[in-house]
């Protein structure tokens, strides 16, 4: 009964963390006029369930508003760099897409066509683990979509993991959209990041000093 108890305790500060993490990503986002807030917002969302991860009993850490802020400054150039190019990406599959379409897609056409849900596959998968491997080593937008790349390529059941996870929780929120406004991204990033660290390409820093979420120095 009481390890019965200490679960649903346990799983009540966990739903209360994420709600309070999506708040947040709301906040932030609207702080950023949206364009220049989400993506800043969404690798804040990762700093801190990061440091979760690395201090879980660390109770020097600042509260979580001051934690989230420190990793939105730090990760607001950045972000929005990886952001926008991985949007940049996709807008740029589905004209092409839309072209081979209305045009009919016979012959090489059709060959081309191939080639882009490729492409969009390969990017769907890196787009799954790209947040975390942002915040998680300290190098610029550039080397991160490489990285993203790379693990893509290097460890595919590790981003098709990655992927499925991230899949299957945006259908869950299809099916029940009313956990959307309630835990938003803050639940797809808990459930990536941890298949991504029990995959083993997130290496655990030594250990980290108090409180900064900002991202270690290490290398798949």
């Amino acid at each position: 009964m009481l390890r019965l108890l200490g679960w649903h305790t346990r799983a009540g500060e966990i739903g209360l963390r994420l709600f309070l993490l999506n708040v947040l990503w709301l906040l932030y986002t609207l702080r950023g006029g949206v364009v220049l807030g989400a993506f800043p917002a969404t690798a804040a969302v990762h700093a801190v369930l990061r440091r979760d991860v690395i201090n879980p009993g660390d109770t020097g850490r600042a509260s979580l508003r001051a934690e989230f802020a420190a990793a939105w400054r730090a990760e607001l150039r950045s972000a929005n760099l990886i952001g926008y190019t991985l949007t940049a990406a996709w807008v740029l599959l589905l004209v092409e897409h839309r072209l081979l379409t209305s045009a009919g897609a016979q012959g090489l056409a059709a060959g081309v066509a191939a080639v882009l849900w490729f492409a969009a596959a390969v990017l769907f998968l890196a787009c799954a683990s790209v947040w975390m491997l942002a915040v998680h080593f300290d190098e610029g937008p550039l080397a991160t979509l490489r990285r993203a790349a790379v693990l893509v390529l290097a460890r595919p059941l590790t981003a098709i993991g990655t992927a499925v996870v991230l899949a299957v929780t945006l259908c869950v929120y299809y099916v029940v959209p009313g956990l959307i406004p309630v835990f938003g991204v803050a639940v797809p990033a808990l459930l990536t990041s941890a298949w991504l660290w029990r995959s083993g390409v997130l290496p655990r820093p030594a250990q980290e000093p108090h409180p900064s979420p900002v991202p270690a120095h290490s290398q798949v």
